[in-house]
């Protein structure tokens, strides 16, 4: 069964970079009236409702005329109880909202335990509160709850999309997102929830446009510098990266479709497509053409190489490197995401997860062309496809 010709969404996390993308996914669809209530975080000196234009403005005509009418600001924050909402918004909300997409989360790998925590656990258990109270007026026909695939922590092997068993930790922000998963499955079995884990989302696959150069990008930009002779990774660690057109493709495929009730999904390359640190190293030298540097397990880094760094590095060049080392333990990971499910339950539709190989140029050139986010990017009209039903 499909969704219906209309219907009125709360999304959360319209700021970040997924959020904003499934924003502007919704508003493009032609073939549905829907309404998208933005859920934003007041701040001091600029108004939501201008926070919202410029999320909209971002992308520069891709959207088509009038789409801004079917989208509202609205004043919350999904780590207050309510979600900071206005009695009034809060009630007018509760009567005309029938979906939630939450993508709100911090991604920030080096937050305090009891930060992540605030805005992960208790953010989710929050915006699970008002799908609570719409669930009991009988409005809520599904709630969408983006995850992450690397809630498997330091598991390795395969990953299997229904599981969520315990496991250690590389940061706060894995810990706090297996943490938040436990309080959506709970609720699974009473709500019409769907679970999204992504792996590691970088730019579109056709353009390169990205707005979030972390990850992934750090070490490839200190690589393209062509000074580098060592790095931390393991050339067989396995790299699963996907760009973000095919999330938000995905996304919008199942969710569309009621059998996803219920469901976990890992919208990643998969033991299919998924890379190593080796291939996009070497993707990597070929392209800014710079020597292919030599690889050392992090665990060996860390004890021999990193004292000598840190003697050579002072100021922002230390910084950058101990900002760096945050990312270490994906350069040498074990663990490979299952996607049975999500390829099962997309056949038919036209979406499947591209090898990094095909789109790994495109990336790397929006890259050079905005010197790494320094120069403001301008997303081309033709980001946003659209979607596998409109084809």
């Amino acid at each position: 069964m499909r969704a219906p010709s209309s219907e009125t969404i709360l999304l959360t996390g319209v700021s970040g970079f997924l959020g904003r993308h499934i924003l502007w996914n919704l508003l493009q669809r032609a073939d549905t009236q829907t309404t998208v209530y933005c859920l934003l975080r007041p701040q001091a000196g600029v108004s939501i409702e201008q926070r919202l234009h410029a999320i909209l403005g971002a992308g520069n005509g891709s959207l088509p005329a009038h789409a801004g009418e079917r989208c509202h600001a609205v004043s919350g924050d999904i780590v207050e109880s309510n979600l900071l909402l206005e009695p009034g918004v809060r009630e007018q909300l509760l009567h005309e909202v029938e979906r939630i997409v939450h993508c709100a989360a911090t991604v920030k790998f080096d937050l305090a335990l009891h930060q992540a925590r605030h805005i992960n656990v208790d953010g989710t258990r929050h915006v699970l509160d008002f799908a609570e109270q719409l669930h009991s007026r009988g409005r809520l026909r599904r709630m969408d709850y983006f995850s992450t695939a690397f809630v498997a922590g330091t598991t390795p092997g395969r990953v299997y999309e229904d599981r969520l068993d315990a496991a250690q930790f590389h940061n706060t922000y894995e810990q706090t997102k297996w943490e938040a998963e436990q309080l959506v499955r709970a609720a699974q079995k009473h709500m019409p929830i769907t679970v999204f884990r992504p792996s590691i989302i970088v730019g579109d696959s056709k353009t390169g446009y990205t707005s979030n150069f972390r990850v992934l990008y750090w070490p490839l930009k200190v690589l393209a510098s062509g000074l580098v002779i060592v790095v931390p990774a393991e050339r067989e660690g396995i790299v699963d990266i996907v760009p973000i057109d095919y999330v938000v493709e995905a996304f919008e495929a199942l969710s569309r479709n009621e059998r996803s009730l219920g469901k976990c999904y890992h919208l990643a390359a998969g033991p299919e497509q998924q890379s190593s640190c080796g291939e996009l190293l070497e993707m990597a030298s070929e392209f800014f053409g710079v020597r292919d540097p030599w690889m050392i397990p992090p665990h060996v880094s860390y004890r021999i190489v990193r004292p000598f760094l840190y003697g050579m590095f002072w100021g922002k060049r230390r910084r950058l490197l101990r900002r760096g080392e945050l990312y270490f333990p994906y350069f040498a990971y074990r663990g490979s995401f299952d996607t049975t499910r999500a390829r099962a339950d997309l056949d038919g539709a036209g979406v499947a997860a591209p090898s990094v190989r095909h789109y790994f140029g495109n990336i790397m050139r929006f890259c050079v062309d905005t010197d790494w986010g320094r120069k403001p990017p301008a997303p081309p009209r033709s980001e946003l496809r659209s979607s596998p039903q409109e084809k």
